[in-house]
């Protein structure tokens, strides 16, 4: 399933790049050293809040936490997830390797401010899938 994330443009978003795939190993007599398992960086995690949104577009995130099936299936991003982000800083979240899918890192949280206003919390993790 690559259903795409709604297109409501969030009010915060913290990421984190991730790492290469590496193990360290430390000998008996205490020399370390390490191993590469690969030349591309998994493990990308990117957190959006999106404050004062109406009860009707926190339902759409909601509901595409269903549609996907919570955590299970990936999903692509769409533009307006980096609306007003220099195209750079948005290349290396957006688009760090071409086969890079999100999924939900946990549910969505909602947070009533108002009738009809809620903020809702987002934590997703972004994976590579083979092509």
């Amino acid at each position: 399933m690559s259903e795409q994330f709604p297109k409501i443009k969030p009010s915060q978003r913290s990421f984190s790049m991730g790492d290469y795939p590496s193990k360290t190993y430390t000998s008996l007599s205490g020399v370390v050293f390490r191993r590469a398992f690969g030349n591309v960086q998994t493990g990308y995690s990117l957190d959006l809040q999106f404050r004062n949104i109406s009860d009707t577009n926190a339902n759409l995130i909601m509901q595409h936490y269903v549609n996907v099936e919570g955590t299970f299936n990936s999903f692509t991003l769409p533009n307006e997830v980096f609306a007003a982000m220099a195209s750079g800083l948005k290349g290396k979240i957006q688009s760090p390797n071409a086969n890079i899918k999100w999924r939900y890192a946990s549910p969505p949280e909602v947070s009533q401010v108002i009738n009809n206003i809620s903020t809702v919390s987002v934590k997703l993790s972004g994976e590579l899938e083979a092509s």
